[in-house]
């Protein structure tokens, strides 16, 4: 479970690089070209830049999710001992389960409402776009509940040596 854990960290870190890559290499060429006589920059760098900025931070989430790092407060879980401490994680988990299926399906009803929406870049619907969002809430998803099964085999492990 740890390089199932390990895999979905390292591929979806190394594809939100990518896109922020992307987004600054668009950005980049984009001043370059402005200052060029004859050239007027490209008219969806900005819109391109946006996308994948947010498309990245979302895959990123899903490292964060897969790796338990995400935004929480541990003092419930600092003060349980035992059996209370598993109860706090998977509690935890159950609600951040639940927060994406809620996303996801939020993002589904925008995604599936913005068919006719076109974009600025010629070539993308709005709806396109938006499946970005359920897609992503999805599998951070299902990383949460793949940490979650990390975490307690791990406490069950340390129990073990103790």
């Amino acid at each position: 479970m740890h390089k199932l854990q390990s895999g979905i960290d390292t591929v979806s870190t190394v594809i939100s690089a990518i896109m922020c890559g992307l987004m600054m290499t668009i950005l980049t060429v984009n001043i370059i070209l402005r200052y060029l006589p004859g050239f007027g920059g490209f008219s969806w760098y900005m819109e391109s830049s946006q996308y994948l900025n947010v498309w990245s931070m979302l895959i990123a989430g899903i490292a964060i999710s897969v790796r338990t790092q995400h935004l929480k407060v541990n003092l419930a879980e600092d003060l349980a001992k035992g059996i209370g401490k598993k109860i706090v994680k998977i509690l935890v988990a159950v609600f951040n389960v639940l927060f994406y299926i809620g996303m996801a399906y939020g993002a589904y009803l925008l995604a599936t409402k913005a068919k006719q929406s076109i974009s600025t870049m010629p070539q993308f619907k709005m709806a396109q776009v938006y499946w970005m969002i359920p897609v992503t809430a999805v599998l951070s998803a299902i990383s949460v509940v793949i940490g979650l099964i990390v975490d307690l085999k791990d406490m069950d492990k340390e129990g073990a040596k103790a």
